[in-house]
């Protein structure tokens, strides 16, 4: 899978870089197919805002589009709330595509 890391009101570390990249490319296990993934870290600049760091990753395959953005007070914290959410979602898919396959509903 190829993976994008880029970002938007700060600055990337390459340990942030490696570490985006090694978890959301190990979510291909989850459904076959993903060929591309986004990674965008931004940050928000309201002091109001408790979790300022952004982080939204996009997965792109056949037929697949899956998304979701999630925020923290690190950059590594909200990489790892997103991977999370992705995996719940992907966990999803994958077990209602097995149960079309098995012609098996509930």
């Amino acid at each position: 899978m190829e993976v994008t890391v880029s970002s938007r009101h700060l600055e990337i570390s390459g340990q942030l870089r490696d570490a985006a990249t090694s978890k959301v490319g190990r979510l291909e296990r989850y459904l076959s197919g993903v060929q591309r993934g986004e990674v965008h870290f931004s940050e928000e600049r309201n002091p109001r805002i408790s979790d300022p760091e952004v982080c939204e990753v996009t997965l792109e395959g056949k037929g697949h589009h899956v998304r979701c953005k999630a925020a923290g007070p690190d950059p590594f914290i909200a990489l790892d709330r997103a991977v999370e959410k992705l995996e719940r979602q992907l966990d999803k898919e994958k077990t209602k595509r097995l149960k079309r396959q098995k012609g098996t509903r509930r």
